[in-house]
């Protein structure tokens, strides 16, 4: 055996250096050899035979030579037994054949490989039915979920029109082996990848977590490396959730928490690589939190890092900041003098996202005690080269002053102050006097520039009130507060916990009616009433525009009651606007906690304490600037971040097409006898046959028209008699009205004029209906005051409102 073991060593590193490769042909005539004066002894017999082939393929990048040995190979599996080191070792071989075939290095068919694993797949289960004890059983379960979690074999034809350029074996070897030597992420499964066998991999790890607990030897390191990497490919699987948690947990029980960090930091990376950063944001939470709890600062830190940018990069800036502090505090408390430089860079960052929330003289400021730091705590400050943040962050500021100059003169003199201070000037006016020949944006074409950047309304912190904009799932939110201290730390506490809980809410179906979320923040010197928190535009005055949040003031309340304030607030707001029944949105709020919604909104110390940085003063003189946001009477548009828009089902939970056929068809005979004679008049008027072509050019179709016709009809008849539909209505008044609308019209009834039926009190009725029949879908309508559009959007895109119909007779002419 350590003739083997000696022959092995040497056969690796001729294969894999290629300074050595002069002497793999010795090498392998020696394991020929060794492999013939050991023939009675079957398993070394196939552990040379594998060096052999794995030596042959990884050095030549061809398997010809050895095709037949994999062939008796893969025989002798089937009919003797195995252990899961020679089971994992026939994996290997599959995958590498699998590998080669593409590349024409091979004789060995897609069907031979594909009976080679169906075989194999037979030996794991034969021998998992005699596995003498969960040690072993263990070993099996994960072997076997290792191979079914692995790529699919090619089926016949599947070859055809592969590229078979790239990297050979060896190179790709070693360019993973000194990925990994160095540090650096490996390259993900795909989402899309066509695994053999996705739900046995599973089951094989659900019950290998169950029995997990009873087995302490049996090594996972192999499985739980493979399942971070395949992670993307993994996660929309039901019991992806329970087995990821069961091996962190054992992971933490037999490595420590910061391995378990590591784990979770190495699957948000393969998400992120995936084009999955809400699912990424998960990890990474769970990456942080095991940091912090591994008392491993450093790794917190970059953590911390990590979740700002990925906020930044789904439009939620305020939530970056928080995170960039967050970052910023526990270098500035660590006794480590490496990670003094993370409290600058956090520092800077921060100012970035000021900058990218709109908050230009605030981000200014901010930048301005980053480079204090800066100069203070990192080697060769200047240098872009080792700080891009600080590069990122000098362009955004040369944008600022540009912009103030064409745009706002009056606050350039404020600015130039700021920078001055830092001797900033001396990099930025050779930056400003390149661009001095191109003729800067204009107002209008600077607010365009920021929404097509999803970035907030340049200047949103000048002035009296003070303004966070951003887009969300299907929504503008638009906050706002006076530009005071303790108000801006208020209303960022509140933003910040906002966008937290969006992001992770985002993968939710909430049906969140589309439109505009307008928020005013106040505070409170004493504790709030938690029913008094949030008050909604419909129960305010209606001078009053969007709803209220009233927050305690910063120090008066424990962490943990205001935190519980400031979420309550932010899931009220975003509840009002979701048309989900109440046992759905429960469900939903229920697995965003499961998910761990507390320690997503938690970092090391409470938003206020963390993004205070600025003197009372500074608010202060901002708030008494006259000139403020740009563009102050344009509706706020930011785009919205595409890592915003997971995949979704076609349609909504509640949505049935028989159900919906069949009450299109309920429409269609109970609506037509209130406006049988109103509907004939109508088609003769000109005018308002050209808002029915208006109105089909936009999807309506003959039962859309009917129900907005019967109920202006219906509505102004029951006004006629003396009957208001309104919210205090009588229910004998309500009684009335649903005879009017069952009657059959009648020649006496009063005629509805034409000018009635106008587009928007189309719209309007078409809306109010389709509100009304809300409660049916299971729905709830929690907004008081909605966008008939809007409303009607979120029916067409989750419903199929505007695609089904049964067939019918015509109600107007075409």
């Amino acid at each position: 055996m350590g003739e083997f073991i000696d022959l092995r060593e040497a056969l690796r590193y001729a294969s894999l250096n290629t300074e050595a490769r002069a002497d793999l042909p010795d090498w392998l005539a020696s394991a020929r050899a060794l492999r013939d004066a050991t023939a009675p002894d079957r398993n070394l017999m196939q552990r040379i035979d594998y060096e052999i082939i794995l030596t042959t393929g990884l050095a030549l990048n061809t398997l010809m030579p050895v095709d037949d040995t994999l062939r008796g190979y893969f025989d002798q599996i089937a009919v003797q037994p195995a252990d899961p080191g020679a089971l994992i070792d026939a994996i290997t071989l599959i995958r590498l054949a699998q590998a080669t075939q593409p590349r024409g290095g091979t004789t060995i068919t897609v069907e031979e490989v594909a009976k080679w694993a169906d075989a194999l797949e037979n030996v794991l289960e034969r021998e998992l039915a005699a596995a003498p004890g969960d040690n072993t059983r263990v070993s099996l379960l994960a072997t076997a979920a290792i191979f079914a979690l692995g790529p699919r074999e090619f089926a016949p034809g599947e070859l055809t029109g592969i590229p078979i350029a790239g990297p050979s074996m060896s190179e790709i070897y070693q360019q993973v082996s000194t990925a990994t030597h160095e540090g650096h992420a490996l390259p993900p499964a795909p989402e899309d990848a066509r695994l053999r066998d996705l739900d046995a991999g599973m089951a094989h790890l659900v019950v290998l977590v169950a029995t997990l607990p009873d087995a302490p030897m049996a090594p996972i390191d192999h499985l739980v490396t493979m399942f971070d990497l395949t992670a993307p490919a993994l996660i929309d699987h039901p019991e992806y959730i329970d087995v990821r948690s069961a091996l962190d947990e054992a992971t933490v029980e037999r490595a420590g928490k910061a391995a378990a960090g590591e784990r979770a930091q190495n699957r948000a990376i393969a998400l992120l690589q995936a084009g999955r950063p809400l699912d990424a944001l998960r990890e990474i939470h769970a990456a942080k939190l095991n940091w912090l709890n591994g008392d491993a600062a450093e790794g917190a830190a970059i953590m911390m890092l990590l979740t700002a940018d990925v906020y930044s990069d789904l439009g939620f800036p305020i939530a970056a900041k928080q995170y960039a502090m967050s970052a910023a505090s526990i270098a500035r408390r660590s006794d480590d003098p490496r990670l003094a430089v993370l409290m600058a860079r956090g520092i800077i960052l921060t100012a970035t996202y000021e900058h990218q929330a709109g908050l230009w003289l605030t981000a200014t400021q901010t930048f301005r005690i980053g480079i204090w730091a800066q100069l203070q705590l990192a080697g060769d400050p200047w240098s872009f080269e080792r700080y891009p943040y600080f590069e990122n962050m000098l362009i955004d500021q040369c944008f600022i002053l540009r912009t103030a100059a064409a745009v706002r003169p009056s606050l350039l003199p404020v600015l130039e102050a700021v920078v001055r201070s830092t001797n900033l000037d001396q990099l930025v006016g050779p930056m400003l006097e390149a661009g001095a020949g191109v003729e800067p944006p204009d107002e209008e074409a600077t607010v365009d520039a920021a929404d097509r950047s999803g970035i907030g309304r340049p200047f949103s912190d000048a002035g009296p009130v003070r303004e966070y904009s951003w887009s969300a799932l299907g929504n503008v939110w638009v906050v706002t507060t006076p530009n005071d201290q303790a108000h801006v730390l208020a209303a960022e506490r509140f933003v910040a916990a906002a966008q937290i809980t969006l992001g992770d809410l985002a993968t939710e179906d909430l049906l969140m009616v589309p439109g505009r979320i307008r928020v005013e923040i106040e505070i409170s010197d004493t504790p709030v009433d938690p029913h008094v928190v949030f008050l909604p535009e419909s129960d305010r005055g209606s001078n009053d525009v969007g709803h209220r949040v009233l927050l305690t003031r910063a120090g008066r309340l424990a962490a943990d009651a205001d935190q519980l304030e400031v979420v309550s607030a932010a899931m009220q707001v975003i509840v009002t606007q979701s048309l989900l029944g109440r046992p759905a949105l429960s469900a939903a709020m229920e697995r965003t906690f499961d998910r761990g919604l507390p320690h997503m909104l938690t970092c090391v110390r409470p938003y206020d304490e963390l993004a205070d940085l600025h003197k009372t003063t500074f608010y202060d003189d901002l708030g008494a600037l006259t000139v403020g946001v740009l563009d102050p009477d344009r509706p706020r548009s930011p785009r919205p971040a595409p890592g915003l828009s997971p995949k979704l089902a076609p349609h909504a939970a509640a949505y049935d097409r028989a159900a919906s056929l069949g009450a299109i068809a309920h429409r269609y005979n109970m609506l037509l006898p209130p406006v049988r004679l109103t509907l004939p008049r109508l088609a003769a008027q000109p005018r308002f046959m050209e808002v029915v072509a208006k109105l089909r050019a936009q999807g309506w179709k003959d039962w859309h028209l009917l129900i907005a016709v019967a109920n202006i009809t219906v509505n102004a008849r029951a006004a006629h008699r003396g009957i208001r539909m309104t919210r205090s209505i009588a229910s004998s008044d309500v009684d009335k009205f649903r005879s009017i609308m069952e009657d059959e019209e009648r020649l006496d009834d009063p005629e509805t004029p034409a000018d009635a039926f106008t587009e928007d009190e189309m719209w309007f009725h078409l809306a109010s209906a389709a509100a009304a029949g809300a409660k049916g879908l299971g729905l709830e309508l929690r907004l008081g005051r909605f966008e008939p559009r809007s409303l009607l959007s979120i029916f067409g895109d989750r419903f199929n409102y505007w695609d089904d119909d049964v067939d019918h007779e015509p109600i107007l002419p075409a």
